[in-house]
């Protein structure tokens, strides 16, 4: 397994971004150093995703600020028939978003327009996340408990075409709340979650691939898998075993593009670390095209099987659940 060091303290080097994966936290990002005002402008993404799974269902949502739009997604989908809850996005100003420079003590994003309202908070001193979301039919009250959870996997450096990206995923969180979509109401204590925030300048096109999976091993233990291909790519796999963090081989994606919200996926690293079989049910698709701003995405949400290979044990996964993810964007 690819061995992970502490993060640094600080982003910067002088006037150079650090680069590598860290097990921990990622310190403030801050670009204003390596980039002026207008380069922010055009280039600054930040967003926060956050999921959480239980037995009966999956609910995800997304803050997204680019600079100069705002976009907020939710879905929520039962994971004991497969049939979509609720999907639903909007797009403001965007002076309607807000997405901090840090995703630990002090995190903070917010989206809010009269109809369409979410927030992901941690306030200096908290152990947990605040998830609030007002969507359509979707509404989300949970928070998210990273005392007794695995660290976080941080990663910086540059990306192509781009200047630098940030990111932090955590999972296996301990998670609380309510999701209500509709007349339908589902208790969320018990279940899992986690998050993946980033905060980079990117390049004008950005495509990458994506599997993410929180659950339990046939044997009991609790698992998490962050694979990605594409943008930042290998340093960002790894995989999540009780409370450990171990690093992957890169990953590698195989599924139809003409189906990739109903047939299955594959999903395996080159060394063998994992080898799964994705499932999908139903998700979120966006299909935007707005001429300076274009989005070919799809996240469906479904079920894992196959295994993970740790420190000489072979875990079997059978049907845990996750989301798969296709993005090819231009903004």
């Amino acid at each position: 397994m690819r061995p992970l060091d502490p993060p640094p303290s600080t982003f910067l080097d002088g006037r150079a971004l650090r680069s590598g994966s860290f097990c921990g936290a990622l310190p403030p990002v801050d670009y204003s150093p390596v980039a002026g005002a207008l380069t922010r402008l055009a280039r600054h993404k930040r967003w926060v995703f956050a999921a959480i799974a239980t037995d009966d269902v999956w609910v995800a949502f997304a803050i997204v600020r680019l600079g100069y739009v705002a976009n907020l997604f939710a879905y929520a989908v039962d994971l004991r028939t497969g049939a979509l809850l609720s999907d639903r996005a909007a797009l403001a100003p965007p002076l309607a978003c807000a997405v901090g420079d840090r995703a630990g003590e002090g995190c903070a994003a917010r989206f809010s327009m009269p109809r369409a309202a979410a927030s992901f908070t941690r306030a200096v001193g908290a152990s947990s996340y605040a998830l609030r979301v007002r969507l359509g039919a979707l509404r989300l009250d949970a928070r998210l408990e990273t005392a007794g959870a695995p660290p976080p996997l941080a990663v910086l450096g540059p990306v192509p075409g781009g200047i630098g990206s940030a990111t932090e995923k955590r999972a296996l969180l301990g998670a609380s709340g309510e999701l209500r979509v509709g007349s339908r109401r589902f208790r969320l204590d018990g279940g899992l979650g986690g998050f993946d925030y980033t905060n980079g300048l990117l390049a004008r096109r950005t495509a990458w691939r994506w599997a993410y999976a929180l659950g339990r091993a046939k044997s009991g233990e609790r698992v998490a898998v962050n694979l990605t291909s594409g943008f930042v790519g290998d340093p960002e796999c790894a995989v999540w075993v009780d409370g450990a963090l171990h690093g992957t081989s890169p990953a590698t994606f195989a599924f139809d593009a003409a189906r990739p919200m109903t047939a299955p996926w594959s999903v395996a690293t080159t060394g063998g670390e994992v080898d799964l079989r994705f499932t999908p049910m139903a998700g979120h698709r966006d299909a935007t095209n707005l001429g300076f701003l274009k989005a070919s995405f799809v996240q469906p949400a479904g079920r894992f099987d196959g295994t993970l290979r740790v420190e000489g044990r072979t875990l079997e996964l059978d049907g845990v659940a996750g989301v798969t993810e296709d993005q090819d964007s231009l903004w």
